[in-house]
């Protein structure tokens, strides 16, 4: 009969352990969460950056010509290229954070 109260008893400590051990995770996992979410919501300006981006193009185009008028406007859709791609990547983590922290 100890035996098998032993088997009960380490049984009941693994799911005691395997349970304390999921909360942890759950608690530490939703706390990184917040935290990315805090730090997508006060870093996010790409937007105003984009559209600033095209106004100084189009005062470039008025101010200067030939080669550094190219140089120029090819810098800035360059910019404005990695603009819109950290827009994208932010946009699709700033969703993914938001669905990871509804299904908590």
């Amino acid at each position: 009969m100890s035996s098998m109260s032993d088997w009960w008893k380490d049984y009941l400590e693994t799911n005691a352990q395997k349970e304390a051990l999921k909360k942890q995770i759950k608690l530490d996992l939703e706390e990184n969460v917040d935290i990315t979410k805090l730090y997508l919501e006060h870093s996010y300006a790409v937007g105003s950056l984009s559209q600033k981006h095209q106004n100084i193009l189009t005062k470039v185009n008025q101010h200067f010509d030939g080669k550094a008028s190219h140089a120029l406007m090819n810098r800035f859709i360059e910019n404005i290229i990695q603009l819109q791609e950290m827009d994208r990547v932010y946009k699709a983590n700033y969703e993914h954070v938001k669905l990871k922290q509804g299904f908590w």
